[in-house]
């Protein structure tokens, strides 16, 4: 059986641009780590609190190779395309088994893989970011549409950043390109960039 890993956490930072870096828009969802073995998925939080039975949905992940995995967001899109994180944690908090069945309709979700922690058994959190990403978006590409993979770019990320604050996203995240994956740890190589500080709404689920 897999690890239960705890999230690897970025530090506050203001916009930058570095060729060293690549720029993804930071969705405001809820963070979640999917892992696929012999036991079937299982999905689960910042603090390894269980996910797996409040979106039946993302049973699609059983697709994805045996030894899997990733670390992305759980985000429901509103219909301009932003995410809304308040209709998102209304579903996240109902426990009735018939209500979860339901709330895909009102509440669907994408899930918006952005690292690509064990691939086929082996694990890769020593493998430099950019390689782990090439990798996970040959993974991504056995999923449908509730399963994506989080796009980025190299170098400019002020244009970046002032693109998602146009668009009305949270911000958006630098991650160095050889970096490794911390399980559990706050490391100066991801950076979370936004306009503002914001009070947390859910310290177990937002980040």
């Amino acid at each position: 059986m897999l690890p239960q890993v705890l999230p690897m956490l970025a530090v506050a930072a203001k916009p930058f641009d570095s060729p060293e870096y690549c720029f993804e828009i930071k969705y405001d969802g809820v963070r979640a780590l999917a892992a696929v073995d012999e036991t079937g998925s299982r999905l689960w939080g910042r603090q390894r609190a269980d996910y797996t039975a409040r979106y039946p949905e993302l049973d699609v992940l059983r697709r994805l190779p045996t030894g899997t995995l990733v670390d992305g967001e759980l985000v429901a899109f509103a219909a301009a395309s932003q995410p809304d994180l308040r209709r998102l944690l209304r579903r996240h908090a109902l426990t009735d088994s018939w209500r979860i069945r339901q709330a895909r309709h009102w509440c669907p979700v994408r899930y918006v893989l952005f690292d690509l922690l064990f691939h086929a058994g082996h694990c890769l959190m020593t493998v430099p970011l950019i390689r782990r990403r090439e990798l996970l978006a040959e993974v991504c590409e056995s999923l449908d549409g509730l399963v994506v993979f989080s796009p980025a770019v190299i170098g400019a990320g002020t244009a970046l950043f002032q693109a998602a604050m146009a668009a009305g996203h949270e911000g958006v995240v630098a991650k160095q390109l050889m970096s490794v994956y911390r399980p559990g740890k706050r490391s100066v190589t991801w950076k979370k960039i936004k306009p503002r500080p914001r009070r947390r709404i859910d310290t177990d689920v937002h980040c």
